[in-house]
């Protein structure tokens, strides 16, 4: 008589059978959700940006510029802008197009592109980099039904953003977004468009049903290990009892009970060996879970305590510093723009500037000694000394004299600060100034280069009591600019452990094309990121920068 197979076997094929179906269900619906989900979110991005994008060229007549093929002086400006727009954003195309003849779609040539600082960083020449108005598209960079789609919407005058996806052997599968633009006449001249790669989503897509597959095997194996080698009797009976309890610790536990209420009730076992040793396990395993649940509340308290302090510490000092801009709305005689970036959660640097009077604004930039808590209470205290002691209407130098000595009093730690201190005659651009050991200004001439305006320095503030410091003066005409930093500038280091150095400070600055302050320390501080890459910032990075109009 033929023996059948047992039921174990049955029982393993067909959790493998059930299993396998289960798998390719999850895994299909789960593609479908997956997919829609992402593709609904590149969407969106992409729409955010391309609006943002096509309403950054309205202010420049772009439509007219297309519809005249002519690139005015306002085209490079506008194509700084959507540089800026680019390199914030994470798509890889942004660029304006037109039909040379609307009827043709085989004739559409570039309007403009923009490029991010890291390619415009390449080395090569911009004409190798930049498409310039009425170069020819390639034609391979758009597929025959996103050329017609591109077209209809110039045709019917679209007024809305829309999107395509598609795929090309050069580009593989992208997003475009694009945006129908007008000249001054309404007429529809040419479209604005960036794209978006999305092959991360099917490398997602892989990696996922490749996961779900995996977890589903193992998870069938072990089933199917469960039924073939335990009884009911001597295994399934005391895992379930042993599961119960250890459930009801985890429901516990999620319940978010008090870790002096995390008490695991032993499990009664009449077999011994292998599932008593489990037991005996679990439950020195859940006794430690509660020792470690009321040690992790004591520290988490702790770490919450300090972690609050520290955020209130922050916000106490950012509050200290001037931080609306423009600061002087209706003073149109200068801009000014600052930042501090503390190398922990508070710094010990410190920019400041104020009006004296009606005529005359105080300009402070400082570097205290160390980092940390006492650097940031330090900072404070020489912040508010250098204020009162300059709106008395002293000279630099006396001021400097006036903090030194109130610092010198009483100053156990023998902490120091150094200080660059200036005061501006608005009328005249006069600008008498003193240096207690702190980084040469920086200053431009409205028709020169940036350089180093190497003055003479004092020593710092709170080194010794009885210091003098002299004042000297520099005149600030319209359009010069004046740049002040501290050390975290120059002294930024890579992982190469090579310094950012006065040198590059003034390359960026020389290769800005704008003396908009708050453009030229945005500009700088890209730069600094760049060059320390992933090396940890080990000091406060502060700049300010004032432009005489």
């Amino acid at each position: 008589m033929k023996k059948g197979m047992s039921i174990k076997t049955k029982t393993a094929i067909t959790t493998i059978f059930f299993m396998g179906i289960l798998t390719a269900a999850i895994a299909g619906i789960s593609y479908k959700l997956y997919y829609d989900s992402v593709m609904k979110s590149y969407i969106t991005y992409a729409d955010t940006v391309l609006d943002y994008s096509y309403s950054a060229t309205l202010g420049y007549s772009f439509g007219d510029m297309i519809a005249d093929r002519d690139m005015p002086a306002d085209y490079e400006v506008m194509r700084s802008e959507l540089n800026r727009i680019k390199d914030s954003s994470d798509i890889e195309y942004l660029y304006a197009i037109y039909f040379e003849d609307v009827n043709d779609i085989h004739s559409l040539h570039y309007a403009i592109n923009a490029k991010t600082q890291e390619e415009l960083s390449s080395g090569k020449p911009l004409s190798e980099i930049y498409s310039y108005m009425g170069k020819p598209c390639e034609d391979s960079a758009f597929a025959e039904d996103t050329l017609k789609t591109l077209q209809n919407a110039v045709l019917s005058k679209k007024r809305d953003s829309g999107t395509l996806d598609g795929y090309s052997d050069k580009y593989g599968h992208m997003l475009n977004g694009y945006h129908v633009i007008f000249d001054s006449d309404d007429n529809a001249v040419g479209l604005i468009c960036v794209e978006i790669d999305i092959n991360t989503i099917n490398v997602g897509l892989r990696r996922y049903i490749n996961m779900v597959i995996l977890t589903a095997s193992v998870l069938t194996a072990a089933i199917v290990m469960l039924y073939l080698f335990n009884t009911r009797r001597y295994l399934i009976r005391p895992i379930v009892s042993i599961a119960e309890h250890s459930d009801a610790f985890v429901k516990k536990m999620q319940s978010n009970s008090d870790p002096e209420e995390l008490v695991y009730e032993d499990v009664s076992i009449r077999t011994g060996g292998e599932l008593r040793l489990l037991a005996d396990n679990v439950k020195s395993l859940a006794d430690g879970v509660a020792s470690y649940m009321t040690n992790l509340k004591n520290v988490t308290a702790e770490r919450e305590r300090i972690g609050t302090e520290l955020d209130l510490a922050t916000k106490i000092q950012a509050s200290m510093l001037p931080n609306i801009f423009p600061p002087f709305p209706e003073r149109t005689e200068f801009d000014i723009y600052a930042t501090m970036t503390p190398a922990k959660e508070v710094g010990g640097d410190f920019y400041d500037f104020f009006l004296i009077d009606s005529d005359h604004l105080g300009l402070v930039m400082a570097d205290v000694s160390g980092k940390g808590i006492p650097a940031a209470l330090f900072m404070m205290a020489s912040k508010i000394l250098f204020k009162n002691y300059a709106m008395t209407g002293s000279s630099p130098s006396k001021v400097l004299e006036q903090t030194n000595a109130q610092i010198c009093r009483n100053n156990e730690l023998e902490m120091f600060v150094t200080v660059w201190f200036g005061v501006l005659e608005i009328s005249t651009g006069r600008m008498t100034a003193a240096n207690a050991g702190h980084e040469y200004p920086i200053i431009k001439k409205a028709n020169g280069d940036f350089e180093l305006y190497k003055d003479k320095h004092g020593f710092v503030v709170g080194g010794m009591d009885g210091m003098r410091y002299k004042d000297y003066e520099l005149t600030l005409e319209k359009g010069d600019v004046l740049f002040l930093y501290t050390d975290g500038v120059a002294e930024a280091t890579n992982a190469a452990n090579e310094l950012f150095g006065t040198d590059r400070l003034l390359a960026v600055l020389n290769n800005s094309s704008t003396s908009d302050p708050k453009t030229l320390l945005e500009n700088v501080k890209s730069a600094v990121d760049e060059f320390v890459g992933e090396a940890e910032q080990f000091d406060d990075l502060t700049m300010l920068g004032i432009t005489m109009r």
